[in-house]
């Protein structure tokens, strides 16, 4: 009896790479294709395995057989999604695979506030040649230190980027004791504080828990130096918006790189659009044409170690909050 594997995406290139990864599985397993929009009812119904991007309650509570959810994203954002948590049903997420693309946009949003680049666009729209106003705001990332709150995969590959910048890491993770590459000084959660005030730079790569939920607000914009830059690559609910408002509007902080918010599409008439010291991008940090193809190598691993019987990798589980 082959095991059903169904997966919900209209993406052609990622059904593409899925069906060339698991083609060796041909016998075990039966991979069907379903819109996400709007799922096959009778496939969700005789589903094994789930592979999504996304799940909605009402395709879950249609997948009764379902004994495993595989998120081809770092995992869905715990607050959103704890009726996934089940006893019988295993989660799992897809750790490490944007952490690529997320470290390079992290460090093209430094770069870009160290080499003036949103005053450079703004010249560059006015057709207006202007030395004398840029070169001021200019500086260099050497010798700064960035502090990557979140010290998994993807803090590690800025960690190991911004070394190459001459830069010092400090992180922060909840097991110390792990190998974290990349990083130079190693902070339990606790001293998250102690990072952000040495910090010229501080990068949220973390998921959204219920622990983490607006993490950074009015404590840390008190803390955060003057000339500090803050960069979110994780989650908008890291961040209370409000406060960080306040700090960009008033330059109690220098500036903001911003990957995500807490409200997504962020709204036209968001005052973070008109901040010339905020960097907005519409959450394309781990965007990647190679996704496709990573995530299905990463599948078949996934499927070869459950045929055997031993633990997934990425193993998500409630938080004791939820």
């Amino acid at each position: 009896m082959s095991i059903e594997i169904v997966c919900l995406s209209d993406e052609r290139a990622r059904i593409d790479a899925l069906e060339q990864s698991l083609f060796p599985f041909a016998g075990r397993l039966r991979l069907t294709i379903t819109d996400p929009t709007h799922p096959d009812p009778a496939a969700l119904a005789r589903a094994d395995v789930l592979v999504c991007g996304h799940l909605s309650p009402e395709s879950q509570a249609r997948a009764k057989r379902a004994r495993w959810i595989q998120f081809w994203t770092a995992g869905p954002d715990e607050l959103r999604y704890t009726a996934l948590f089940d006893d019988d049903v295993q989660v799992t997420g897809a750790p490490g695979l944007h952490a690529v693309p997320c470290a390079e946009h992290v460090l093209a949003l430094m770069l870009a506030f160290a080499r003036g680049r949103p005053q450079a666009f703004a010249r560059q729209q006015q057709h207006t040649w202007d030395r004398d106003e840029i070169p001021p705001s200019l500086f260099e990332l050497d010798d700064k230190t960035v502090g990557i709150v979140g010290a998994g995969a993807v803090g590690q590959a800025v960690g190991m980027r911004c070394r190459a910048f001459g830069m010092k890491t400090v992180g922060i993770r909840r097991d110390v004791s792990r190998p974290t590459p990349g990083i130079d000084t190693l902070l339990p959660h606790l001293r998250y504080h102690d990072l952000i005030l040495a910090s010229d730079f501080v990068v949220l790569a973390l998921p959204l828990t219920a622990e983490t939920r607006m993490m950074f607000g009015e404590d840390e914009v008190e803390i955060m130096k003057k000339g500090a830059y803050l960069i979110n690559i994780g989650r908008g609910g890291l961040v209370d918006e409000r406060w960080l408002l306040k700090a960009l509007e008033n330059r109690w902080i220098a500036g903001a790189g911003l990957d995500v918010f807490e409200d997504e599409p962020l709204p036209p008439d968001s005052p973070f659009w008109s901040l010339p010291n905020c960097i907005i991008t519409p959450r394309v940090g781990g965007a990647t044409p190679h996704n496709p193809h990573r995530f299905a190598r990463f599948l078949a691993e996934q499927i070869e170690r459950w045929l055997r019987g031993e633990p997934l990798f990425g193993i998500l589980e409630r938080s004791p909050g939820q």
